[in-house]
C-alpha cells in the first residue's frame, strides 16, 4: 500500500464515522418526532444491532467472494442513497416509523458491510508492519470522525432542520464512497462460486483448525462486553448514583472518546517500544483500574479520569485484532470476522438485558465493580496464554513500513 492509499483509506474511514455520529442523533430524534413516543428511540436501536446478527454470516460470504474495497464503496452509495431518499420523504410528511426503524436497519446493514469489507481488505493486502498501523489508523480516525458527527449533529439540527441534517449525513457517507473509489482496486481473483452453505462452512472449519483466531477475537470480545456495559449504564449511573446532569454525562463520555483517540495514536508507537504483549497485558490491567475506580468515584473528576482511561485501555483491540487478521488466511477473512461479528451482536443483546436488570436494581456500582474483576481474569488468561508459542509468534515485530 502506497502512502496516498493510505490517506484515502483514513479520509474514507473518517468521513464515514462523521455520518455515523451524525446519524445516531438525527434518526433518534426524528422517531420520536414521527411517533410521539420517546420510548420508540429503544426500537431504533435494537434495529441498529440486527443487521450484525441476522445477517453478518452472509455478509461474510459476500466479502469473501469480492473485491472488498469495492464492496465498501457500493456499501456507501447505498447509506447514503437510503438517507437521501429518508429526507425527501420526511420533508414531504410521508416518513412513518416503519420508514424510520427501516432506515437505521439499512444504514446499519451499510456500516456492518464497510467493515467487514476494510477488514477483509487490509488482512488480505497489508503487510503485517501495515496491517497493525492501518487497524490504529481506523481506530483513530473512525473515533475522531464520530466525536466530530456527534459534537455536529445538535448545531446541524438547530442550524439547518432535520430534513437537511439528514442530507449532510448522507453526504458523509457519499464522500467516503468517493475516496474508497479513489484507491486502486487490486486484480480481480478468479475463483468458482460454490454454494453459500458451503463456503460458510468452510470458514467455520478454518476457525476451528486456527484456535488463535479465536483467542484473539475473543480477547476483542471481552473488551466489546465491557464497551457495551458502560455504554449503556452511564446515563443511568451520572443520574441516579453520582446524582450530576446531562453536562458531567457529556464530560464523561467525551473523556472516553478522548482517550480512544489518543490510545489509537500512541499504541504503533507504544507496541514498538514496548512490545505487543506487555501493551496487550498491560491495557487490561489499565481496564481493571479504570473500572474499579469508576465504581467507587464520586463527583465528576474520578469518573472523568476513569473513562479516560478505558478509551486508552481498548484501543488493545487493535493489537488482537491484527493477530487474529494475521492467524486467518486471506481468503477467509470476511466470514471470520462475520462470524464473530454474529457473536458480538447476540453478547451484546444479553449485556444490555443485564444492564436493564441492574438499573431496575439499582446495582450500578456493583455492576461496574464485577466488570473490573472480568478484566483481571482476563488479563490472567492472556498472560498464561500468550506464553505458548503459536500465541507469541502473532505478536512478535513484523518487519516492514507503510
Amino acid at each position: 500500500m502506497t502512502p496516498t492509499t493510505v490517506r484515502l483509506y483514513g479520509f474514507a474511514i473518517a468521513t464515514a464515522k462523521v455520518g455515523t455520529g451524525l446519524f445516531f442523533l438525527i434518526n433518534t430524534w426524528l422517531i420520536i418526532d414521527i411517533t410521539g413516543h420517546a420510548s420508540s428511540a429503544a426500537i431504533a436501536l435494537v434495529m441498529t444491532v440486527l443487521p450484525s446478527i441476522v445477517l453478518a454470516p452472509f455478509l461474510g460470504v459476500l466479502v469473501d467472494r469480492s473485491q472488498p474495497a469495492r464492496l465498501a464503496v457500493r456499501a456507501e452509495l447505498f447509506r447514503g442513497g437510503v438517507l437521501v431518499a429518508y429526507a425527501a420523504l420526511y420533508k414531504a410528511g410521508l416518513a412513518t416509523a416503519a420508514v424510520g426503524y427501516g432506515v437505521g436497519f439499512c444504514v446499519a446493514l451499510g456500516n456492518e458491510l464497510q467493515v467487514l469489507c476494510w477488514r477483509a481488505a487490509i488482512g488480505r493486502g497489508a503487510s503485517p508492519a501495515q496491517m497493525f498501523r492501518l487497524n490504529a489508523l481506523t481506530v483513530a480516525g473512525g473515533q475522531t470522525g464520530q466525536v466530530l458527527g456527534a459534537a455536529a449533529s445538535g448545531f446541524a439540527l438547530a442550524l439547518f432542520g432535520a430534513a437537511a441534517t439528514v442530507l449532510l449525513t448522507a453526504a458523509t457517507f457519499l464522500a467516503s464512497a468517493v475516496f474508497g473509489a479513489l484507491e486502486p482496486a487490486p486484480a480481480s481473483r478468479a475463483r468458482g462460486l460454490r454454494p453459500y452453505l458451503a463456503e460458510l462452512g468452510d470458514g467455520l472449519r478454518h476457525i476451528a483448525q486456527r484456535p488463535q483466531i479465536a483467542f484473539f477475537y475473543l480477547l476483542i470480545l471481552a473488551n466489546l462486553t465491557v464497551i457495551f456495559g458502560i455504554n449503556g449504564m452511564l446515563a443511568p449511573f451520572v443520574r441516579d448514583e453520582l446524582h450530576l446532569g446531562p453536562e458531567a454525562f457529556g464530560k464523561i463520555d467525551a473523556g472516553y472518546a478522548l482517550g480512544a483517540i489518543a490510545g489509537g495514536l500512541a499504541i504503533v508507537r507504544l507496541s514498538q517500544r514496548f512490545g505487543k504483549r506487555r501493551v496487550l497485558l498491560a491495557a487490561f490491567l489499565v481496564a481493571a483500574a479504570s473500572l474499579w475506580a469508576f465504581a467507587h468515584g464520586t463527583g465528576l473528576a474520578v469518573p472523568l479520569l476513569a473513562y479516560v482511561g478505558l478509551g486508552l485501555a481498548f484501543q488493545a483491540n487493535v493489537i488482537s485484532l491484527s493477530a487474529a487478521q494475521l492467524a486467518a488466511g486471506p481468503a477467509f477473512q470476511g466470514r471470520v470476522n462475520a462470524s464473530f461479528g454474529l457473536l458480538n451482536g447476540l453478547v451484546g443483546l444479553a449485556v444490555y438485558a443485564l444492564i436493564a436488570w441492574c438499573s431496575a436494581h439499582h446495582l450500578f456500582r456493583q455492576f461496574y465493580a464485577a466488570q473490573a474483576f472480568t478484566m483481571l481474569a482476563v488479563f490472567g488468561v492472556v498472560l498464561v496464554s500468550t506464553r505458548r508459542e503459536e500465541i507469541r509468534r502473532l505478536l512478535r515485530p513484523a518487519m516492514g513500513a507503510m
